[in-house]
């Protein structure tokens, strides 16, 4: 039987987990908040915060329900919305919900009519 009690092997480093972005800062920006009064709102350290929008740390479904509520937004939109964009399609998604329901279904015939004859389909 073979011992290998005295045996060093090197340890194996492991690759650093790349974490995806997300549009955390940007929601704290779009409300005019310092990390200082967000940290404060979300009931982490200014740091983690730092940390997390920077994806240098991970975030738990915790933190991103009560950033969620913190910015009047919803869970997802953190992830894949920036707020600051406002060439973005969901800036006339906003728009649209603050229409009539009149109005809003006249700017979907609209639209809809626009993109059929760019598109050239009919439906």
């Amino acid at each position: 039987m073979l011992l290998c009690e005295n045996l060093k092997m090197a340890p194996v480093k492991k690759p650093k987990q790349q974490l995806q972005r997300t549009f955390i800062k940007e929601w704290r920006e779009f409300h005019n908040l310092s990390q200082e009064a967000a940290a404060s709102r979300l009931n982490v350290s200014r740091t983690l915060l730092s940390k997390i929008e920077n994806a240098k740390s991970p975030y738990t479904q915790q933190f991103m329900e009560n950033a969620a509520v913190a910015y009047g937004c919803e869970v997802a939109d953190l992830i894949m919305r920036n707020p600051l964009d406002k060439d973005a399609v969901w800036s006339l998604y906003d728009q649209l919900k603050k229409a009539s329901p009149e109005l809003r279904g006249d700017i979907l015939t609209m639209a809809d009519a626009l993109i059929k004859k760019r598109t050239g389909t009919d439906g």
